[in-house]
C-alpha cells in the first residue's frame, strides 16, 4: 500500500530539528468480528482455494453490485461439514451451492457459514458457488479506509474501482478473506459495465464483447494472488505501451490513463524502465513477466495490486521520481510474489518497499541524495507500537506508519551492521527468489539472515521490529577533574593522530546503551573531522566477531566503557556517526548503574 503523509514537505524541509516523541501505544480491544476476520479457524483450514471466477454486473449509477463468485477448492480435512467463506453484511446472497446442490448457511457479522450437503473427497476439486448483489462500502478514505471509490473523469464519464487492503476483499466479493490462502491458479474476472467504458483487472485480457448497452470485459492472471489485490478499474481509458527487455524475458508495460492526461502521464511514467531495471537488478527477474506490467490511473492516490498498479499521484515527481511508481512497483517483489499470512508481519510488504525508495534513490542519484531522504524520513517514525503486531486479528493501524519507515530503517541498518554489501545485497536477492510465490514471516527473514552470514542477528531484529523502544547511547565526556579515576578503566583508544608521539590533547569519552536488552550489540560510529575538513570514519565493532577497533560490549546494565582519545594537536572535531544507524543519543552528566530491571521494562512480548 501507498503511504501518504500530510506533513510530507514539512519532513523534508525540516528533517534537522528535534525529533518529537510519542508515547506508547496500546491496541485496541479486539472483538469477535476481529477474530472471525483474522483467526485461521478450523472452518476455514478445512479447505484450500484454487482458483476464483468472478462474474460480475457493475451500476455505477446506482453503486451497485449483482454476480457471482466460484471458488474451486482441495478438501484438506474431508470430515469438516460446514466451511466458512466471508461476505461483507451489507450485501445479500441469493444462494450458496456446492457441487451444484444448494447449501443451507448462516451469517454472523462478515462470516458466512456454510454447511456442506455432502462429504467431500480430498483428492477432487470441488466449486462453492455464491450469488449475491448489494451497494459495497464506500471508501472514506482510499486506499487506507477501502472498500468501492466511486468518481466522474473530467469527461463526465463514471471512474470507479476498488480497493481492500486491510478492510478485505470481502467488502465486495465473497471468498476466503485470509491472507494464508491465495489461490493456487490464480482468478478469472468477467466484468459488465456501461457503454464505451473500460474495464482493467489483474492479468491479461481474455476478451472484449460490446452488447447494446455493455461493455463485457474478462481477465485472468494464471498466477497465485493474494486476496486484497485482486481487483478492478473502469473508466474511460486510453492504453499505449511500450517493451521492456528484462534480465530473464521481454514483456509489455502497459499504461490506462484518462484522455487529459495521457501527455502528461507519457512524461511521469517514462521512468517505469528505470524502476523495474533496479529491481530486477536488487531482486531478480520482475515475478509476474508472461503478464505483463501495467499502470492504471485511479480514482485513489496508489496500490501495487499485481500486475495492474493503481495509479493516482497526479504525475507528480519528488526527490526526482515519483515515489508511487517507484513505492507500488517495489511490492511485485515484496507482497506480491513473497507475501505474509497475517498483517502482524506486514514488514516484508511495506518495510521492503519503502527501502527500495532507498535503494532506487541511491542507485539513480547517489549516496547524498539517499542520506537526505533517508534521514528525512527517520523524522516520521512513532515508536508507539512493536513494528510485528498481534496475530489472528486482521489489525493494522495505516495510521502507525513505522511497518514502512521503521522498517526499511531496519534494512537500512542492517546493511552497515553486516558491514559487507556484496553479502547483503545477495541475501536480498536470494531471498526473495528462493521464497517467491510462497507465504513467509519476519522470524524466517531472520533465521536466513543468520545462516547466510554465520552470524546470530536475532538481537538486532528483536529490538527493532518486536520492541517499540528507541535505543539510546548515553554518554558524557569526562571531566579533566575525573580523569584520574578513570584511566585505569579504559577500555578502548581512539588515536586520530598521523604521529603517534603527538598525543595531545587527551579526552575521556563514557558510553552506555538504554532502552535495550543485555544481548543488544549495535555497532556504534564517530565521524573525526580534522583542521583540513577531511573526515575519517571510525567505528566501534560490538560483539565477540573478530574485527577491527572492536569493543568486546557497550554494556546496558553498568557505568559504561570509557574510551581514551588522542585527539589532533592542529584542532579537528568527533561526531557520532547515525545517518546510518537508528538510535537516539543522550548527553548525560553522569552515567549511573540502573540494573537490569531498568533496561528491560515496559517490554511488549509475543
Amino acid at each position: 500500500m501507498t503511504i501518504l503523509f500530510v506533513f510530507i514537505v514539512f519532513v523534508f524541509s525540516a528533517a534537522a530539528g528535534p525529533r518529537v516523541h510519542s508515547k506508547p501505544k496500546k491496541y485496541p480491544n479486539f472483538t469477535r468480528t476481529d477474530s472471525l476476520h483474522g483467526y485461521l479457524s478450523e472452518y476455514r483450514r478445512c479447505y484450500d482455494v484454487q482458483f476464483y471466477d468472478i462474474d460480475l454486473d457493475i451500476n455505477p449509477e446506482k453503486k451497485y453490485f449483482k454476480g457471482a463468485v466460484t471458488m474451486i477448492f482441495l478438501m484438506v480435512n474431508p470430515e469438516q461439514n460446514v466451511l466458512q467463506i466471508d461476505l461483507d453484511a451489507r450485501l445479500s446472497i441469493d444462494s450458496i451451492t456446492i457441487d451444484g446442490n444448494r447449501c443451507e448457511y448462516s451469517r454472523e457479522y462478515n462470516a458466512v457459514f456454510v454447511s456442506v450437503p455432502h462429504r467431500l473427497s480430498e483428492n477432487i476439486e470441488h466449486e462453492i458457488t455464491c450469488w449475491y448483489q448489494g451497494k459495497p462500502v464506500e471508501a472514506n478514505l482510499p486506499p487506507w479506509e477501502g472498500g468501492t471509490v466511486w468518481k466522474t473523469s473530467k469527461s463526465g464519464k463514471p471512474w470507479f474501482g476498488v480497493t481492500c487492503e486491510t478492510l478485505g476483499a470481502s467488502c465486495w466479493i465473497p471468498c476466503k478473506d485470509h491472507l494464508s490462502d491465495e489461490p493456487e491458479r490464480g482468478m478469472r474476472m468477467k466484468l459488465s459495465v456501461p457503454k464505451d467504458l473500460t474495464a482493467v483487472s489483474n492479468g491479461v485480457l481474455l476478451s472484449h464483447e460490446t452488447t447494446e448497452n455493455k461493455e463485457i470485459w474478462t481477465w485472468q492472471t494464471n498466477y497465485t494472488i493474494n486476496s486484497y489485490n485482486i481487483t478492478f478499474y473502469v473508466g474511460d481509458f486510453v492504453k499505449y505501451s511500450e517493451e521492456y527487455k528484462g534480465v530473464e524475458s521481454t514483456f509489455m508495460l502497459e499504461y490506462y490513463v484518462l484522455p487529459e492526461d495521457l501527455e502528461k502521464s507519457k512524461k511521469s511514467f517514462a521512468q517505469t524502465k528505470d524502476v523495474i531495471a533496479a529491481y530486477e537488478d536488487f531482486y531478480g527477474p520482475y515475478p509476474w513477466a508472461k503478464e505483463n506490467f501495467k499502470l492504471i490511473e485511479s480514482p485513489y492516490e496508489g496500490m501495487e495490486h499485481q500486475t495492474a498498479i493503481a495509479y493516482g499521484n497526479g504525475f507528480k515527481n519528488m526527490f526526482d521520481m515519483d515515489y508511487i511508481i517507484v513505492h507500488e512497483a517495489a511490492h511485485e517483489w515484496w507482497g506480491n510474489t513473497v507475501s505474509v499470512d497475517d498483517y502482524a508481519e506486514v514488514f516484508i510488504h511495506e518495510g521492503f518497499a519503502m527501502y527500495s525508495e532507498f535503494l532506487y534513490v541511491e542507485r539513480m542519484f547517489g549516496t547524498e541524495k539517499r542520506d537526505t531522504y533517508v534521514n528525512a524520513w527517520k523524522r516520521s517514525m512513532k515508536n508507539i507500537r512493536p513494528v510485528v503486531g498481534p496475530r489472528d486479528v486482521n489489525f493494522w493501524d495505516y495510521s502507525d506508519t513505522d511497518p514502512y519507515v521503521k522498517g526499511a530503517w531496519t534494512l537500512h541498518g542492517l546493511r552497515y551492521v553486516m558491514d559487507n554489501d556484496s553479502l547483503f545485497f545477495d541475501i536480498l536477492k536470494s531471498y526473495n527468489l528462493s521464497r517467491r510465490n510462497s507465504i513467509v514471516t519476519v522470524k524466517d527473514f531472520t533465521d536466513y539472515v543468520n545462516e547466510k552470514t554465520g552470524e546470530d542477528y536475532s538481537w538486532y531484529f528483536k529490538q527493532y521490529l518486536y520492541d517499540e523502544r528507541i535505543p539510546t547511547l548515553q554518554y558524557r565526556w569526562i571531566p579533566r577533574e575525573e580523569m584520574a579515576k578513570y584511566r585505569d578503566k579504559v577500555s578502548y583508544m581512539l588515536d586520530f593522530t598521523d604521529n603517534e608521539e603527538e598525543l595531545a590533547p587527551i579526552s575521556y569519552l563514557q558510553l552506555k546503551w538504554t532502552n535495550v536488552d543485555s544481548d543488544f550489540k549495535m555497532p556504534v560510529s564517530f565521524i573525526m573531522k580534522d583542521s583540513t575538513g577531511n573526515n575519517k570514519v571510525i567505528r566501534f565493532y560490538v560483539g565477540n566477531g573478530l574485527r577491527k577497533n572492536q569493543i568486546s560490549n557497550i554494556p546496558v546494565t553498568t557505568d559504561g566503557i570509557v574510551v581514551k582519545r588522542y585527539g589532533n594537536p592542529n584542532g579537528g572535531s568527533l561526531y557520532f556517526n547515525t545517518s546510518n544507524f537508528y538510535y537516539e543519543l543522550e548527553n548525560v552528566k553522569k552515567l549511573k548503574n540502573n540494573g537490569t530491571k531498568n533496561n528491560n521494562n515496559k517490554r511488549n512480548r509475543r
